[in-house]
């Protein structure tokens, strides 16, 4: 990889996956793009020309199959890999995803070792690459890939991030998160707003509710056992939660009511008791 730092455009609807690849690439010396939606993602990767971009799949209007397609079919952004990002695991859709043009495919939940792994490989940085084998798996959630004395902050959200989602069905309270991370609650809720446009528990919200997404996509797990692996108090607060959410109930999503993906109707509040923190 030359000497001048690698751009990185990330496609992704969801505010929580945004945050979390944010988490993971942050303090590796990459100039980070975000886009919302497929139509921004196509016009900033025009106007950016970005080394590599991450794409998520599943997205209102435009799903990441398409927009894929159509920047393979610009000469001004045919050149650029794609990696995928999607919660099927099946293998046609990872067939669906190559023949779009796709460079790889990581599925959700994903970690920050299988990222970093992956965009370091299409980035043509075996060294960084050679670097993150030989750490240990649980450290790649925390530690930097460089040292700079504004990577502190970077590193808190990061340890809160992937503390919040180990413990997604039971994480502690503000106060203690923060601690836990070596900070306070009004610098925490700082960090997140700053990170994620979000608070620290809007932000669990997202996670349990996109998690809960990808558990009636994948499984065939019943709606209250769903409610309860997301930290749900029962399948009525988990139902209500995700219908202001997605716009439509957990049965009605998992039965394919829509054509694809909706565009939430409503963006929650989340106040700390509800679902249970």
């Amino acid at each position: 990889m030359p000497d001048t730092i690698a751009r990185l455009l990330i496609i992704d609807d969801q505010p929580a996956s945004v945050g979390l690849l944010l988490a993971y690439l942050e303090d590796s010396d990459i100039d980070l793009l975000v886009a919302l939606n497929g139509e921004d993602g196509l016009r900033i990767a025009s106007e950016g020309q970005p080394d590599l971009i991450l794409l998520d799949v599943q997205m209102p209007l435009m799903d990441g199959f398409g927009v894929c397609r159509r920047l393979k079919a610009d000469p001004r952004t045919r050149h650029i890999p794609v990696i995928f990002l999607s919660a099927a695991i099946e293998i046609e859709d990872k067939l669906q995803g190559f023949a779009a043009g796709g460079a790889d495919y990581i599925t959700k939940p994903f970690s920050a070792q299988e990222v970093l792994a992956r965009v370091f490989l299409q980035l043509g940085d075996r060294q960084r690459l050679e670097t993150l084998a030989t750490r240990h798996p649980e450290e790649a959630a925390t530690a930097p890939i460089t040292g700079s004395a504004e990577s502190r902050d970077r590193r808190l959200f990061r340890e809160a991030v992937a503390l919040l989602t180990r413990q997604l069905t039971d994480p502690p309270g503000l106060v203690e998160l923060a601690h836990a991370v070596g900070t306070n609650e009004r610098r925490l809720t700082h960090l997140f707003r700053q990170q994620v446009g979000m608070s620290t528990y809007e932000y669990l919200q997202q996670l349990r509710l996109e998690r809960g997404r990808s558990l009636l996509r994948e499984t065939d797990l019943q709606v209250q056992l769903i409610s309860d692996q997301v930290g749900y108090r029962n399948a009525g607060d988990f139902s209500r939660a995700f219908r202001r959410h997605f716009g439509v109930t957990p049965r009605q999503y998992r039965q394919g009511r829509l054509d694809a993906d909706p565009q939430p109707a409503e963006r929650t509040s989340f106040q700390e008791g509800s679902p249970t923190p």
